[in-house]
């Protein structure tokens, strides 16, 4: 297997972090620094990652949580904050497939397999991600559709997506977003551009799979052929 490929599997994380990984150095086999891309992994080869030893198991892991607000998607942090990956009881290296910032709540997929993480990441695979976000201000009914047809946010980059207003209540107003593509803190630009700002934000599904029958904080694992369906 080649070495990309390798790591990947192993959950050391999405291929082309891995690519990036190899090209600087910090993955050694049997002992020497191993730069070359395609290097085919041995089953008696000993590889390391920052010095730490990298085993593949042939166990993909994938499971579905329900994010509470105050955790982060990172598998390290030096200001000892709370981490999603935590609350998982595999001792597997795992990692989150995309980021939901500390303070949103809802659907993630943890994993160990990059290959399925880098799939589902990728903008061009329209993975369709649901939000339900709520605001203190409106957004005027004839701005909506322009989502639609794709707005320009700052520094350049374009969103595009459906918006649709849920309910009024308690001075607040509950909105729908739909996306498929993942841009950082995108659903938060996007009011920022309509001129309104999140006050709370939850990611009520992910790739089909939704959190509806997951209290927070809590997860489960899914199954293979819910697995496949992913890819």
């Amino acid at each position: 297997m080649r070495l990309n490929k390798f790591l990947s599997h192993a959950g050391v994380a999405s291929r082309r972090k891995c690519d990036e990984y190899i090209e600087s150095g910090k993955i050694q086999v049997n002992g020497k620094k191993v730069t070359d891309f395609s290097y085919q992994v041995q089953l008696d080869d000993i590889v390391l990652c920052d010095r730490r030893l990298v085993e593949n198991t042939n166990e993909r892991l994938v499971y579905l949580l329900n994010k509470p607000k105050g955790y982060i998607c990172t598998n390290s942090d030096t200001h000892d904050r709370k981490k999603v990956v935590d609350l998982l009881p595999s001792n597997e290296r795992l990692f989150t497939i995309g980021r939901l910032d500390r303070d949103t709540t809802g659907a993630i997929l943890v994993t160990n397999d990059g290959d399925l993480a880098n799939q589902l990441m990728h903008p061009r695979f329209k993975k369709e991600k649901i939000y339900l976000a709520e605001t203190k201000e409106d957004i005027e009914d004839k701005l909506l559709p322009t989502l639609t047809k794709g707005i320009k946010l700052e520094r350049g980059e374009f969103a595009k997506g459906q918006i649709k207003r849920l309910d009024r209540y308690k001075g607040r107003i509950l909105w729908e977003v739909i996306l498929t593509e993942g841009k950082n803190r995108e659903v938060k630009r996007i009011f920022e551009t309509f001129g309104t700002n999140v006050v709370s934000l939850h990611r009520h599904s992910f790739a089909g799979l939704n959190v509806n029958n997951l209290k927070v904080g809590k997860y489960r694992q899914l199954n293979s052929k819910i697995i496949q369906s992913l890819f």
